[in-house]
């Protein structure tokens, strides 16, 4: 696996890397080399139960803030943006900005030999940037009936959606309770909607492209993948999905993050909540350079 140690390496693969034009490349970046292709809503039993609690928690607390959205993808994309969980993986459509977020510093205590003896110490921790090509049948548009009746599932209660068997035929499948109380959750995003969902749907995940009416969306090149049953995306998954991975080094993630700077991708732009752009100009006054180009 090729292991990247400056942006002009990662941009050269990233130019010397070609792609079929039935294919839609995205990109993800993770700041640990071990972190899963998995929604957030999907990584504790917890949230996992409850995530039909959680959508309802916010919006009852905050509702004025969910005011203009008409579809549950929209409410989903505002939860990810206030990092409650959800079922939906965030990835960009430019490879800096995968680059940035493999840069994340993540430290954890690693078992090592002193002297012959075991003994803990915190080490930073590798980095990796995913690559996802996409088949165009998994694309899908922030209006789809497909994305509908899979952001909808957050709707639903875990009771319900452990009773889903997508191996039933259609009909019998469409005349099952937990299908019906569903069906009634997407006619509230398209009233409608036809008494007709079909099974292999909801095992699936598809990309899609959202409203490009969120800042941090705009900010980030962003994408979504939004998941059905299915809780993980797997290196070997064979439905459409391929994915390859490029490691960042521990030691070359600070330097790289200094390029990326350079080329106007950092914690300001990335982010352009007030309080990120005021956290990041705060920082720079640390570094002379950064210093200089604030107050000049």
């Amino acid at each position: 696996m090729t292991s990247i140690t400056s942006v002009g390496q990662f941009i050269d693969i990233i130019l010397n890397r070609t792609s079929a034009s039935e294919v839609v490349t995205t990109y993800r970046g993770h700041g640990f080399v071990e972190y899963g292709l998995e929604p957030s809503i999907f990584r504790t039993q917890l949230t996992r139960r409850n995530e039909h609690i959680l959508l309802r928690e916010l919006i009852a607390a905050h509702p004025e803030d969910f005011h203009g959205d008409t579809s549950a993808l929209e409410i989903l994309v505002r939860m990810q943006h206030y990092t409650l969980p959800t079922r939906l993986l965030d990835v960009s459509l430019n490879p800096l900005v995968a680059l940035y977020f493999a840069c994340e510093i993540v430290k954890k205590r690693v078992p090592v030999r002193v002297n012959g003896k075991p003994v803990a110490r915190t080490r930073e921790m590798d980095g990796h940037v995913i690559t996802l090509q996409v088949d165009r049948a998994r694309m899908r548009y922030f209006d789809s009936d497909t994305v509908s009746c899979l952001t909808n599932l957050a709707r639903l209660s875990w009771d319900y959606k452990s009773k889903i068997k997508t191996s039933e035929a259609l009909v019998a499948f469409n005349e099952t309770t937990p299908i019906k109380r569903l069906l009634h959750f997407i006619r509230q995003d398209k009233n409608g909607f036809l008494s007709e969902i079909e099974p292999s749907d909801l095992d699936g995940v598809f990309l899609v492209k959202p409203k490009q009416n969120n800042k941090r969306i705009l900010a980030q090149a962003g994408a979504f993948f939004v998941f059905g049953l299915t809780e993980e995306i797997h290196d070997d998954n064979p439905d459409g999905i391929t994915v390859d991975r490029l490691i960042v080094e521990a030691d070359a993630k600070r330097p790289i993050l200094a390029e990326l700077d350079k080329l106007g991708i950092n914690e300001k732009t990335m982010f352009p909540e007030i309080d990120r752009a005021a956290r990041y100009i705060t920082g720079s006054l640390s570094t002379g350079d950064a210093a200089s180009k604030l107050l000049s």
